[in-house]
């Protein structure tokens, strides 16, 4: 009988220890806090709010609406970039959707959404640049805290988003002038190292596009990565490109794949649970080949030729008048190939690049 009192005690003992191991547990991961843009959040909750971009000399003023998922349980730090381009709006409204989608109860690892990195090129609807300063935030890395606002919101990035990062996702779309299909993926093949070109290669496939490009290149410094995407992996954060989206359209069918994806990402990464949804075979592009305007004036992009075609070297894409109608250029492809971009507006300039067609490559 006493072997059987004290045998009761022990388990007790035994559970209760094992219990209170758990509470700790349970404590110590909601007491894990993530802080980013002076903003300290706990675990199992979501904060919304901005990181404040530096004033410089310019007196331009801006800021970065962020939401932030900070899982209940630990994992990867995943950050979504889009904005970076002030007319890409698929990617935009596809991250205020993917925000409204998580529960941080539920999730294993931090989620950074970046809504909209480029607020003076959204407000003012300019392609590619900055109304400020005509610079190109996908050109502006690492940025310079002292610089243009341009540079500024590059620094900012950088700083306080893309160095929190285990993951970094770029999300771009074809700008207000440009037609874009199909949507696809786009990772740096070369550049990184051999562990960050591979993480960057399994979450490309893990987004589940059809069609991943494979960028060509490396870089001998943080400087020398002009783009999102390239200063993460030099910096040895695994990173991808995204290309969803033409035309400044805001269709479900440019929004969805990103949603789509951006789970699959986070499936492949165990922060949230869920079978990936993928293509059998995709599509790899190892090269691409682009064309150029040789003048100024408007270009008229030949209605047989679709975007996401394949299409033959020498195919005419396009024709190039002066301003009274005058037929100066016929543009051709000058390769074989899938047709990524291709100018669908009038306006063009000398040295615009009018189309991209992608090369096709083994998987």
């Amino acid at each position: 009988m006493k072997n059987i009192f004290f045998l009761v005690i022990w388990l007790s003992v035994t559970f209760s220890a094992v219990h209170a191991q758990d509470n700790r547990k349970k404590n110590n991961d909601t007491e894990r806090k993530f802080e980013i843009g002076g903003a300290s959040i706990s675990a199992g909750e979501t904060y919304r709010g901005t990181l404040k971009v530096p004033s410089g000399e310019d007196n331009v003023e801006t800021f970065i609406p962020i939401t932030v998922h900070h899982g209940s349980n630990s994992g990867p730090v995943l950050s979504l970039i889009s904005g970076i381009h002030g007319s890409e709006y698929a990617p935009i409204l596809s991250m205020q959707r993917l925000a409204g989608l998580i529960d941080p109860r539920q999730l294993s690892g931090t989620l950074i959404i970046v809504h909209v990195a480029n607020i003076p090129a959204f407000t003012a609807r300019t392609i590619y640049l900055s109304p400020n300063d005509l610079k190109n935030l996908n050109r502006a890395f690492p940025g310079n805290v002292n610089g243009t606002v341009t540079e500024r919101i590059a620094s900012t990035l950088k700083t306080e988003v893309i160095l929190r990062s285990d993951y970094v996702v770029d999300i771009h779309a074809g700008d207000a002038n440009e037609g874009l299909r199909p949507s696809y993926t786009a990772y740096y093949a070369e550049a990184g190292g051999r562990e960050v070109i591979d993480e960057s290669k399994r979450i490309a496939i893990a987004f589940g596009l059809g069609t991943i490009v494979e960028f060509s290149g490396s870089y001998q410094s943080v400087d020398d990565a002009i783009y999102t995407s390239a200063q993460a992996v030099t910096l040895g954060i695994p990173a991808i490109d995204i290309e969803s989206g033409e035309l400044g359209k805001t269709d479900d069918q440019y929004i969805t794949p990103i949603i789509d994806g951006a789970q699959n990402i986070m499936r492949e990464l165990k922060m949230i649970e869920g079978d990936l949804n993928l293509p059998e075979y995709p599509l790899f592009i190892n090269d691409r080949a682009r064309v150029y305007s040789s003048h100024d004036g408007i270009f008229y992009a030949d209605p047989k030729v679709k975007t996401g075609d394949y299409i033959s070297k020498g195919t005419q894409l396009g024709v190039i008048t002066d301003y009274h109608g005058t037929e100066l250029e016929t543009v051709e492809a000058p390769s074989a190939g899938i047709l990524l971009i291709l100018f669908r507006t009038p306006p063009v300039n000398v040295g615009d690049n009018i189309a991209v067609i992608g090369k096709i490559s083994e998987f």
